[in-house]
């Protein structure tokens, strides 16, 4: 606690200077850059706001084009409800398929997938498990064709034996309906000799035996191209048809068959029954007048769906990952050169990297390839009200604005169109707004605290140095040892410089005027003593009465006594002035003291006196006759105050970094209130009745002391350890002593 008090009060000058005040007023600063960074916070909700209301006129315009169009619409006559299931939904494809019966190009659309185990069982003979039957459906379509992906488990697989003989087998059919309404039927098998799936065409109903000689099918046959692979859990089949033959039903069913002689049938598992046109269920692929319709209005600026009035996508464009709308900056990112460029690139980009929101450069969504559109917006949209609304990538990386404006038809929704962009392109905005304002902002705070620090610094040193002068101006003492320079600035410092430099001048002229007043003083009262001397010495020889004699030498003690203070008080003038001609020589003051002691006991045989040296002898650069009458002055203070309880004693000592010369007496203590002005001028201690026969004008231990400064030591008054008496001591630095 206490080393923390230690600390605390030597830092205590620094904490509460100028510079530091002038820190803590800067640190205001630091509301700049807050407030400019809750400007462009409100000023990012501003954009997104014109962002939703440029992304509604955006929808709105793509629903306007398609208004009342319908060559658009009119083929496509959607269900009143969708049996999920059996209306199949084709997905447009963004990669060329290989028809080869391998469904391992098809695993990036898992997500199209459609799964058929109990609730596609359109017959069944014996307790159904779906490890043993299931189906698998991938629906899809490009500008010129439509694709199945079919996946079939089957834990019987029935080997073909007779092509012809489709009762035999396990096989597929596939039945759908023309743009023009015609109805086919098609029924593929395994063909053991290659991939290519053998393909019949029925007429309606179930097939019945070859041998019958029935014909199968319509005249014009679909053209459909087909492979089938036998897998480990059953098979994989591949279907290829031309977009202009299929219409808008379509049904799929797989016959399974069992394996032993009778070849029964166990199960059919398929989306709808494939025996009359009536009970199949809807099939819809992308629109390729619409898409081409909004590749043609859409810049790549925004991801744009158009949807049925089930949200099922018609048509798609854009990719959500670019869509950043009109704040996606179009030219490149200029290359600064440059001290500012390396400062932000080198010192400021990690902070700016660890505290802004960086755009992500790539974020999940999975409606990317979704072929049916779930979300309020659509919804609200084909009820003819339009919506926007903020929803988040499903990783949480990036927001996305979608805007939904219906499609009319015949004052009917026919559809809607759903516009969708990211903020990534108002977040760049932001960030590049954040850091150009930062920059800005910490170049002007350091620039300003650099200056107000150096005009603190400048104020300061100005004061530190009228300080200085300040108290080497005048000493301990009073005297006026130095002068105050004075400022040319017309500042509130320059005129206090001023102010104190006639301060001091004034107080140094008072000064000479009481230093001089002791001699002029004597010179002019030595005059009349000596004429009332001279007066009193003729009236003593001519005087014969006793009793008038008596008077007289009364008369005489007190001219003599004036006589006595006006020395007294011209000693310490005197004593001042020889220090300008004195020559210093080396003193032994070992010697000294010795010689000093002895003479002591011979001027006060009544006091006894104790001498205590050190055994290495210590000399110093000095006036003997000084050092001899500071140490009278010392040694008439400790005998006239000494009770003699014990000897006055003269010490000299050696210590680590000083030596001390002390005189110590026993006697009355000093006053408390008095210590520190024991050694100035016109002081004295002494009680009111102690040494009235004698002039005391506190002259003594003053003379003492300007002859310490003189030698450049520290005289000083204690009280003795065991508090019986009174030690003064003289004490040099070690630098200036030589010790042999």
């Amino acid at each position: 606690m206490a080393r923390w008090r230690r600390l605390t009060q030597g830092l205590w000058p620094y904490l509460v200077g100028i510079r530091t005040k002038i820190v803590v007023l800067s640190s205001f600063l630091l509301l700049l850059p807050y407030l400019g960074y809750q400007y462009v916070w409100e000023m990012e909700s501003v954009l997104r706001q014109g962002q939703e209301q440029t992304l509604m006129g955006t929808a709105r315009a793509f629903a306007m084009g398609m208004n009342d169009r319908p060559a658009l619409f009119t083929h496509r006559h959607s269900p009143t409800r969708l049996d999920p299931g059996k209306d199949l939904h084709a997905f447009r494809l963004t990669h060329p398929i290989t028809l080869d019966g391998d469904l391992h190009e098809w695993q990036r659309y898992q997500q199209h997938q459609r799964n058929y185990q109990r609730d596609g069982l359109i017959f069944n003979q014996r307790p159904y498990h779906s490890e043993q039957l299931s189906l698998s459906v991938l629906t899809a379509s490009n500008d010129h064709a439509v694709y199945l992906a079919l996946d079939i488990v089957d834990a019987t697989p029935t080997p073909s034996q007779d092509q012809s003989d489709l009762t035999s087998q396990d096989h597929l059919i596939v039945a759908l309906t023309s743009p023009q309404g015609a109805f086919y039927r098609v029924a593929l098998s395994q063909d053991p000799r290659s991939r290519d799936a053998h393909v019949t065409h029925l007429a309606s109903g179930l097939p019945v035996k070859s041998n019958q000689h029935e014909t199968e099918g319509p005249t014009q046959p679909l053209p459909i191209a087909a492979k089938w692979r036998t897998t480990d859990t059953g098979y994989q089949v591949e279907i290829k048809l031309p977009s202009d033959w299929v219409g808008q039903q379509l049904g799929l069913a797989y016959y399974d068959l069992d394996d032993s002689f009778e070849r029964p049938l166990r199960a059919i598992i398929g989306t709808a029954s494939t025996r009359t046109p009536t009970s199949l269920g809807s099939f819809m692929t992308p629109s390729a007048a619409i898409q081409t319709l909004i590749e043609r209005m859409n810049n790549d600026a925004s991801r744009v769906w158009v949807v049925d009035t089930h949200s099922r996508v018609l048509a798609k464009d854009g990719d959500i990952q670019t869509s950043n709308g009109v704040w996606q900056s179009s030219s490149a990112p200029q290359t600064r050169h440059g001290l500012i460029a390396w400062l932000t690139d080198t010192l400021l980009r990690p902070w700016y990297d660890r505290l802004l929101v960086t755009p992500p450069d790539h974020f999940i969504d999975a409606m990317q390839q979704a072929s049916i559109y779930k979300g309020v917006q659509a919804q609200q949209a084909l009820q003819g009200r339009p919506y926007a609304g903020w929803r988040s990538s499903d990783d949480g990386q990036a927001m996305i604005l979608s805007a939904a404006y219906p499609i009319w038809l015949n004052n009917d929704v026919a559809g809607a169109v759903i516009v969708e962009e990211t903020t990534n392109g108002i977040r760049s905005l932001r960030n590049d707004a954040l850091e150009t304002l930062f920059s800005v902002m910490l170049a002007v705070i350091c620039t300003g605290v650099l200056l107000l620090l150096l005009f603190g610094s400048h104020i300061a040193k100005r004061l530190r140095r009228l300080q200085h002068e300040a108290d080497h101006a005048i000493d301990s003492q009073g005297r006026v040892t130095g002068a105050i320079t004075t400022a040319d600035s017309q500042d509130e410092i320059g005129r206090l410089s001023r102010t104190m430099a006639d301060m001091v001048g004034r107080i140094a002229g008072y000064n000479q005027y009481l230093e001089k007043m002791a001699s002029r003083l004597s010179h002019e009262l030595r005059t009349p003593i000596a004429v009332v001397r001279s007066s009193l010495e003729n009236m003593a020889y001519t005087q014969t009465d006793p009793s008038q004699l008596t008077y007289i030498n009364r008369a005489q003690d007190g001219v003599q006594r004036l006589a006595g203070i006006l020395s007294t008080l011209t000693e310490a003038t005197r004593l001042e002035q020889s220090f300008d001609n004195a020559d210093k020589e080396r003193v032994n003051l070992n010697a000294l003291l010795d010689g000093c002691t002895q003479g002591y006991r011979l001027a006060y045989p009544e006091k006894t006196f104790a001498l205590t040296l050190p055994e290495q002898i210590i000399t110093l650069e000095g006036v003997p006759d000084y050092l001899a009458q500071l140490l009278d002055k010392l040694i008439a203070n400790a005998v006239e105050f000494d009770d003699g309880a014990a000897p006055i004693t003269l010490a000299l000592s050696v210590h680590a970094d000083k030596v001390t010369m002390t005189v110590t007496n026993t006697g009355p203590l000093l006053p408390s209130d008095m210590r520190t002005q024991l050694f100035h001028s016109m002081v004295s201690v002494r009680p009111a009745h102690h040494g009235a026969d004698k002039p005391h004008l506190g002259l003594g231990l003053y003379i003492a002391r300007l002859i310490a400064d003189f030698h450049q030591a520290q005289l000083t008054a204690a009280h003795r350890p065991q508090q019986d008496g009174v030690t003064l001591s003289l004490t040099w630095s070690i630098t200036q002593i030589t010790i042999h």
